[in-house]
């Protein structure tokens, strides 16, 4: 299937989890791809995968808590393809701490990477996003619609992303920008094999959110964002997508 055949794209968190694995997704259905990630080895091993498959990829290192490296990047895409058809916004950090325990200065980093990042990065391209007529998908998260203990940062922070999702679809519809969230729940990906739970913690709680039909890889999410950046979602616009196994119903 080659839905995004000329499609440009510009995705961050392409180093690896989800976000590299939307990269391969894009690139396999034709779309050219403009890979970024604050892991500079790990996005270059990326898009060289992509290119040896047959795809067409390109790396740059960009830190989406970096309003400066943001601006650069998206210049650097656009000057790169010409035309931006759409942006995923997929980078973001997860770690697990009594709430009580929770430093400021970690609180700050996970908004700062997970909401800030996530409005910096659609500042910059939505401007060329308008003119194609294009199409954004942001990662928000099951944390966002579900309590998820030791993740209030985190939580907090997809929450904010499915809000901002919803107010830029109504504010940009007419003008034929679509804005579209998924949230991921239940997925390995290295983002929650990082991280240990924190000292004391019950983890008979991480049963409340777990999925009915086990855990799944990236490639599963990736299949929901290459859907929504598709003509195929042409009609859906404003809405979030579970992939979570049912484990918010």
């Amino acid at each position: 299937m080659r839905r995004l055949e000329g499609r440009n794209i510009l995705l961050t968190g392409a180093a690896s989890g989800i976000g590299k694995a939307t990269a391969e997704r894009l690139a396999d259905e034709g779309a050219h791809v403009f890979c970024t990630d604050v892991q500079e080895a790990a996005v270059e091993a990326t898009a060289d995968g992509i290119r040896t498959r047959g795809g067409d990829a390109v790396a740059r290192v960009c830190d989406v808590g970096d309003p400066a490296s943001i601006e650069a990047t998206v210049e650097a895409a656009v000057a790169h393809f010409g035309t931006l058809h759409a942006l995923c916004n997929i980078a973001g950090i997860l770690h697990f701490v009594h709430t009580h325990e929770e430093t400021l200065e970690a609180w700050n980093r996970v908004l700062t990477v997970n909401l800030t990042g996530t409005f910096l990065m659609c500042r910059a391209a939505i401007p060329h996003l308008l003119a194609s007529r294009g199409t954004i998908v942001n990662m928000s998260s099951t944390a966002a619609l579900k309590a998820h203990a030791w993740t209030s940062a985190y939580s907090a922070s997809k929450g904010g992303v499915l809000a901002f999702t919803y107010g830029l679809a109504i504010e940009y519809g007419k003008q034929g920008l679509r804005v579209n969230a998924v949230c991921p729940g239940g997925i390995e990906t290295p983002i929650h094999e990082a991280f240990a739970l924190p000292e004391g913690a019950n983890p008979n709680l991480l049963k409340r959110i777990m999925p009915f039909d086990g855990h799944r890889g990236p490639e599963d999410v990736a299949g929901a964002i290459a859907f929504l950046v598709s003509d195929d979602a042409r009609h859906v616009n404003g809405s979030m997508i579970r992939v979570d196994g049912a484990m918010c119903t």
